[in-house]
């Protein structure tokens, strides 16, 4: 019987989402072993980003050049080696080393979106692109629990365990993920020539908006195990049930809901409102005096987030002919690894300085400054509204493109 290769495809994305959202919640915590300080951690965090920033530009232009698959594959490898160095590390200059790795290799997600653009038209890549949220957000779901349960074992446990999957993943694409038939890229094409071709200045504003908007996003989500467990004495499981809530709402907006809100509302419209209900989330979080709070604040910026980031991508590949989707959807990706790079390393720093005084709790200066960030995003991703003419202006510039050639 001949398998879907999107249904396979979001079946090892989310396997691999499972393996990275049972980290995220431990990392932090894992790293006070090694005697590592807030601004340490933020550091530790970024560098992964770091190498995604740096490194998927370059497996963008090797999945349109050489293929999907061999990308998946190299990248799932690697992710499985910094997963099996992080749980034997003994040392936080070792740890780091790890994330190192790790970063270089996680190009799933970007290539996968790429994947998927290979394999649908302009009109439904919105809801198809949100599947892929959606698998993230299942992955955040089931990541978190199966990290706080194995995380009673041994605290190493979860690194063993996602190396497991990610060799999961990498046979999966082995045996039963086709090539996507594509236009291939006979040609490497500068930085400048991709967002000429793709529509300039539109996309130049989402890249600008995505970056600004994951720098934000990070700064809060990466302080979350160590605010919740000194604002609200929370353990390590009780953390990762968190990211368990976030990750549901994700999986339900962007699994089901941003199909048909996209198309009744426009990609841009639904981007702009989600950084307004984010900014407003972040804004409110110093209000957040128990648990029940801080809990409804984190579900509103869940769901604004997962209203923004599909929404983001989807426009991004609409700028984008059938042969540079994975260049485009890599350079989009990689401001967003960028954002994760800033991000981490200020709220680290804010966070080292950032002591409780009688009516100001520890961890409010990442929430308002990450949420004066998101209204930045908000801000500019106004030009991009009521743009219907997007399509059109991207199909032109295409078809004058085809024709000089």
């Amino acid at each position: 019987m001949k398998r879907s290769p999107l249904a396979v495809l979001l079946c090892i994305v989310f396997i691999d989402l499972i393996g990275f959202g049972m980290i995220i919640p431990i990392l932090p915590l894992y790293a006070e072993r090694f005697q590592a300080n807030e601004w340490q951690i933020g550091f530790l965090l970024a560098s992964f980003s770091l190498m995604q920033f740096i490194a998927s530009p370059i497996l963008g232009w090797l999945s349109d050049r050489y293929g999907r698959r061999p990308v998946l594959l190299c990248s799932l490898l690697g992710s499985g080696i910094g997963y099996l160095l992080m749980a034997s590390a003994s040392s936080l200059l070792l740890l780091f080393a790890a994330r190192i790795i790790a970063g270089i290799s996680g190009a799933s997600v970007g290539t996968a979106s790429a994947y998927i653009a290979d394999i649908t038209p302009p009109e439904d890549r919105s809801k198809r692109i949100g599947l892929i949220g959606a698998a993230f957000g299942v992955g955040f779901v089931l990541g978190p629990a199966i990290g706080g349960i194995l995380s009673h074992f041994s605290i190493i446990a979860p690194f063993w365990f996602a190396a497991l999957l990610s060799l999961i993943n990498a046979i999966t694409v082995v045996l039963v993920l086709p090539e996507p038939g594509r236009h291939i890229a006979r040609e490497k094409r500068s930085l400048a020539d991709i967002f000429q071709q793709a529509g300039s200045w539109r996309l130049a504003i989402i890249t600008a908006v995505y970056f600004i908007a994951i720098a934000g996003f990070a700064m809060v989500t990466v302080i979350y195990p160590q605010v919740s467990n000194r604002r609200y004495a929370l353990n390590q499981s009780q953390i990762s049930y968190i990211f368990v809530m976030m990750g549901f709402i994700g999986a339900i907006i962007q699994g089901g809901g941003i199909g048909r809100l996209s198309k009744r509302f426009g990609d841009a419209n639904l981007a702009v409102s989600g950084f307004a209900l984010m900014t407003l989330s972040m804004l409110i979080m110093p209000l957040a005096h128990s648990v029940p709070l801080f809990l409804l604040f984190s579900a509103t910026l869940a769901i604004g987030n997962s209203l923004s980031q599909p929404t983001l991508n989807a426009l991004a590949s609409k700028c984008a002919s059938a042969s540079m989707q994975g260049r485009v959807l890599g350079a989009v990706q990689s401001a967003g690894s960028l954002g994760r790079v800033f991000g981490p390393i200020i709220a680290g720093f804010l966070l080292a300085g950032d002591h409780p005084r009688p009516v100001f709790q520890y961890g409010n200066t990442p929430f308002l400054v990450g949420g004066i960030i998101i209204a930045m995003a908000f801000a500019l991703a106004m030009s991009l509204r009521g743009s219907n003419g997007l399509a059109d202006e991207v199909r032109n510039s295409q078809q004058k493109a085809s024709g000089l050639r």
